[in-house]
């Protein structure tokens, strides 16, 4: 059986890079915008807040997402980064021609992975007790490559 995104026939397909729709300001730069600016993405322990703060309340229940979302999320962060050359500049591109997706004017990832390292540091928090005991493994951060500072 194929898992559909909330409230419709569409199947529900995740990339990394759904760790980072919270913080698209497109249309949002005076309200969204300003408020990220004012944090350090570089800073793990900012970046924390930011995604305690905006990511993982999205995909909870009354938003329609199931365990099984939730875990195909992870999954997919996982592989993701267990891969040594997974390409996460792809997430973090804006298409100029879309206008449709920006991040924080002053937000700059120059180790495109670090994001999606945090984002997994938090998914720990936030979904692991969850994920383990539906038999979902998450490896130990050190095991794919992450090293909190």
């Amino acid at each position: 059986m194929t898992l559909l995104y909330p409230d419709s026939d569409i199947p529900f397909q995740p990339n990394p890079g759904w760790f980072l729709g919270a913080f698209n300001c497109y249309d949002r730069e005076e309200t969204l915008g300003e408020t990220l600016n004012r944090y350090d993405p570089l800073d793990p322990v900012q970046l924390q807040a930011l995604y305690d703060a905006y990511v993982f309340d999205e995909f909870n229940e009354q938003s329609g997402f199931t365990s099984a979302h939730r875990a195909a999320m992870a999954t997919n962060l996982i592989a993701a980064l267990s891969e040594a050359k997974h390409d996460f500049t792809a997430y973090l591109a804006i298409d100029e021609s879309e206008e449709e997706w920006c991040f924080p004017l002053a937000w700059v990832f120059p180790k495109p992975r670090y994001p999606f390292e945090q984002a997994y540091l938090a998914l720990l928090r936030h979904w692991g007790m969850e994920l383990t005991a539906m038999g979902i493994a998450l490896p130990c951060p050190s095991i794919l490559g992450i090293y909190e500072s």
